[in-house]
C-alpha cells in the first residue's frame, strides 16, 4: 500500500497496485509505443499535485487531482507517447498466444 504524500490530512489518498502485471482483466497488454518496455505494477509516475502511483492502474488519471494526462513517459526510454496508446489488446500483441 502506497501513502501518498503532500495532500492535507482530509485528502489522503491510497493506492494499491493491481495484482498481477502483463495482462489485465480487460484483456490488453500494457507496453511502451516507441521501445515495447512493460511497466511493472510497482513502477510509478507522478502528478504536477505531488501525488505518486501507478498511472496505469487509473488510465492516465491522477487519483489525487484527477488530471487526466494525455501523454505519459515511459520509464525506460524517456519518450512521450499518447497514455491510450500503451494499451495493445492481447490479440495485437507480438508473442500472444
Amino acid at each position: 500500500m502506497l501513502r501518498l504524500l503532500k495532500q492535507p490530512p482530509d485528502r489522503d489518498v491510497v493506492v494499491r497496485p493491481a495484482d498481477a502485471p502483463g495482462t489485465r482483466a480487460s484483456g490488453e497488454r500494457i507496453r511502451c509505443p516507441r521501445c515495447g518496455w512493460e511497466p511493472r505494477e510497482s513502477d510509478r509516475w507522478s502528478c504536477n499535485c505531488g501525488c505518486i502511483w501507478n498511472t496505469f492502474e487509473t488510465r492516465g488519471v491522477c487519483p489525487a487531482c484527477n488530471h487526466a494526462w494525455q501523454d505519459t513517459q515511459c520509464l525506460r526510454c524517456f519518450q512521450w507517447s499518447r497514455h491510450e496508446d500503451w494499451y495493445v489488446a492481447d490479440e495485437d500483441y507480438p508473442g500472444a498466444a
